[in-house]
């Protein structure tokens, strides 16, 4: 019950999840540097936000269950959403060899780097806060 009010109604879960994310994009990302002379290799992403805004957009709706034969209404199960990893449709680069712009790759790489840098700072400020007040600082 505890732990209940103190990580799931906080961005904690956000914050874990996020980091999940950043970290399989981290692997598709590595792999499509790894790749960039493979003939016909076909760049990978990591899709999660689009379907982490659709969350956002039901879970507005809220409703009570009753009885659990009830259809559950605007609840989403956070936990269900995971990263989705699939191809980049974008045709042959200048090298002719595959899809993968190194350029591009290396500016993901960077920006993947820098939310996961500021997803770990979020969470360790929320623990050091809650340490705070569990000292009553």
């Amino acid at each position: 019950m505890i732990s209940k009010l103190l990580f799931e109604r906080t961005s904690v879960p956000d914050l874990e999840k996020s980091l999940d994310v950043y970290s399989a994009r981290q692997k598709a990302i590595a792999n499509n540097i790894a790749n960039v002379d493979t003939p016909e290799y076909k760049a990978q992403r990591v899709n999660f936000e689009e379907e982490y805004k659709k969350y956002l957009n039901k879970t507005s709706i809220k409703g009570k269950l009753t009885n659990e034969k009830h259809i559950p209404t605007g609840v989403m199960d956070f936990n269900k959403l995971q990263p989705q990893l699939d191809y980049r449709r974008s045709s042959l680069n200048d090298s002719g060899i595959n899809n993968v712009d190194i350029d591009r790759e290396m500016a993901e790489l960077a920006k993947n780097n820098m939310r996961y840098e500021m997803s770990i700072n979020l969470i360790k400020k929320k623990f050091a806060n809650l340490k705070s007040s569990i000292k009553g600082r």
